[in-house]
């Protein structure tokens, strides 16, 4: 018993060391960059976006060296479900999201199109090849934006300004410890607990880990809807996905082969691909995300978790 109640507050402290992590991280590295003059779209298309995506990459990194692969893939696929299903769906039930489709066009076929070609990577497992590809993709793709800035879907607010580089370093350095030690924990804890209750790792990786490494995300999209700032809140889904899928699991498989169960693309992967292809109706038939969908995306989300512990 106090083994279990060791590791839920492991799980706990893992998930809070993740959030902040990422906040110190995110917020010493945009003030560094703002010190040495990069422009603010700029740092939000690279040190931000890459910032906010620090918690699935390193849990994931960290699930790989200790051969818990399932975690590092249910971690980045139930992200990506999370993303669309659980933080837009709490976003448009919060302040339903006016977005015309022509001027998310571009973005939702890029999603789409990265989707397919992110599961088609998987069938075979993804090895260094196919790693330094996705992560060749996505940085190509980033200066695409950044060259572009009429067309930015990774389009992040910035933290609030502070000029001490001293203090902007420690909170790079605190936000990396914070990172480090949190997924860690999370792993550790997470497949203590998986075992404990007899579901499949990938089962708690899709479920407990992705939610726990999508918390700056549905802060940040949370607090862009009740802004009235539709364009950032699906920006952040859309910017966080792609980032999830290539720069998450290309960096994972650069630095450690990473085996796929084939058993993932009998639900939980079709699911994925579902909920991307949902976007497009709801957009383009309603011109944005009304309260009611956000309801049914949260109620099909937890249908969706109580699937996987009870369904396996």
């Amino acid at each position: 018993m106090n083994e279990v109640l060791i590791n839920i507050a492991l799980l706990a402290i893992g998930i809070f060391g993740l959030y902040y992590g990422a906040e110190f991280l995110v917020r010493g590295g945009a003030n560094i960059a703002r010190i040495l003059k990069m422009k603010p779209m700029v740092i939000g298309l690279t040190v931000v976006a890459f910032g906010t995506s620090m918690p699935e990459f390193l849990v994931s990194i960290s699930a790989a060296l200790k051969d818990q692969h399932s975690v590092a893939v249910g971690n980045v696929v139930g992200s990506n479900v999370a993303n669309i299903a659980l933080i837009l769906g709490f976003s448009a039930f919060a302040a339903p999201l006016v977005i015309y489709y022509r001027q998310v066009r571009k973005e939702l076929i890029f999603l789409l199109i990265s989707t397919m070609v992110f599961i088609g990577i998987l069938f075979n497992g993804v090895g260094k090849a196919e790693g330094i590809f996705l992560l060749s993709v996505i940085f190509a793709y980033t200066i695409y934006l950044v060259r572009n800035p009429g067309v930015h879907p990774v389009s992040e607010e910035l933290p609030e300004k502070d000029s001490s580089l001293f203090r902007n370093l420690l909170f790079v350095l605190l936000g990396l410890a914070g990172l480090i030690l949190g997924s860690n924990f999370l792993v550790d804890s997470a497949v203590f607990l998986a075992r404990l209750i007899g579901v499949p790792e990938i089962v708690i990786g899709m479920t407990i880990v992705a939610v726990g490494t999508s918390l700056p995300e549905l802060a940040a999209s949370a607090v862009a809807a009740l802004r009235n700032q539709m364009d950032i809140s699906l920006g952040n889904i859309i910017g966080s996905n792609i980032f999830n899928m290539f720069f998450v699991i290309g960096g994972v498989s650069v630095l450690h082969q990473l085996p796929v169960d084939n058993v993932i693309f009998r639900f939980e992967i079709p699911v994925m691909l579902a909920y991307v292809m949902l976007l497009f109706p709801l957009i383009f038939i309603s011109n944005g995300i009304k309260r009611w969908h956000g309801l049914l995306l949260l109620i099909s989300y937890f249908l969706f978790n109580g699937y996987l512990f009870y369904g396996h």
